[in-house]
């Protein structure tokens, strides 16, 4: 199948009439216009001035000559092209101009105009949040539009995990504490910008307990600290024991929790080596961790305090052994002081 341009030579010899004649429709040129901005669409046909050209969008009318007969402000005669304005998804189509001779003969160019949409992306199921218990199951769907067909990608924690062209699916199979958070879809055609849209996970579980070893903190005094890390949804409770024995916070004892770190702190030294758990409980379930001090533990933790001392009073002393022995002797009788009691 083939396309050409047919040229008519009019009684003056200068004026040159163009008629397109078309057997195959996929011939037709194409013009692409983005979103929001002006396109131009050219008439290919040379024209006498005494002829009237008429400009139409498939069937439908729009300026005959200068005379305006859709009212479109966008839309305007302009040199031999149809200028359209903040062109939009519904001025897709074909266009054409076209003449009629004096001889009653039509003569006609057409054009076919694509709109680029940036892409959109949508997740299904919406609202952008889902909260499910851990063990459960979950399908997500991202679908994309514009124009071209955009590129879909799941991430999570910038890595990609699945992808597809104008539609993604994400199978999330027994779901544990570990699968909530933030996943994303984007949606990309290379017209404007990535689209992004935000999807969270909240999972319902059972608490997750981890417990530090404990830190032995020597300042003016002896102190224990222990650190216990708690994930769990709904919010857990938090109870401590030593020994099975439930403590309370009072004047030797501080308790204190910032998000998922509860923290322990014994303000003194003195009998407290043993077997210390962090037990969390919420709707459903419990858990616990147990760290075990051992008064060795304190002793080699004292010993690297008195170590780091000694170099400050070595320092200080200025090469006098008998300042220098007498300072470490006595640093070191007092702190073991504070541990062994």
């Amino acid at each position: 199948m083939w396309r050409g341009l047919l040229f008519v030579v009019l009684a003056s010899p200068s004026v040159v009439i163009a008629r397109s004649f078309e057997e195959d429709s996929e011939a037709i040129e194409v013009l692409k216009g983005e979103q929001g901005n002006t396109v131009h669409i050219p008439c290919d046909l040379i024209l006498e001035d005494n002829l009237v050209l008429v400009w139409k969008q498939q069937k439908r009318i729009l300026f005959a000559g200068p005379l305006r007969v859709r009212q479109d402000s966008r839309m305007a005669v302009d040199s031999g092209y149809l200028r359209i304005e903040n062109v939009q998804p519904s001025d897709a189509g074909d266009y054409s101009c076209q003449v009629e001779l004096e001889t009653g003969e039509l003569l006609v160019s057409r054009k076919s105009l694509v709109v680029l949409q940036p892409a959109r992306a949508k997740i299904s199921p919406g609202g952008g949040v889902i909260t499910i218990k851990s063990g459960t199951s979950l399908d997500l769907s991202c679908t994309g539009s514009g124009v071209p067909v955009p590129e879909i990608t799941w991430v999570r924690d910038g890595k990609v995990i699945a992808t597809g062209v104008e539609q993604a699916d994400l199978s999330l199979k027994e779901i544990t504490w570990q699968s909530g958070g933030l996943y994303q879809c984007q949606a990309s055609n290379n017209v404007g910008e990535i689209n992004v849209k935000n999807f969270t996970i909240q999972v319902l579980h059972a608490p997750i307990v981890e417990v530090l070893p404990a830190e032995v903190e020597l300042t003016s005094t002896c102190r224990v600290q222990i650190q216990c890390l708690v994930y769990s949804a709904p919010r857990s409770t938090v109870r401590w024991f030593h020994q099975g024995r439930l403590l309370q916070p009072g004047a030797d004892i501080t308790m204190w929790n910032l998000e998922y770190l509860h923290v322990l702190q014994l303000n003194d030294c003195a009998e407290r080596e043993g077997d210390y758990t962090c037990m969390a409980e919420n709707s459903l379930g419990s858990n616990e961790g147990v760290t075990h001090l051992k008064k060795e533990h304190m002793v080699r933790q004292v010993e690297e305090v008195v170590v780091r001392v000694d170099r400050q009073i070595s320092v200080k002393s200025g090469g006098d052994r008998s300042i220098y022995n007498s300072l470490t002797s006595l640093v070191t009788v007092l702190v073991l002081a504070a541990v062994l009691r």
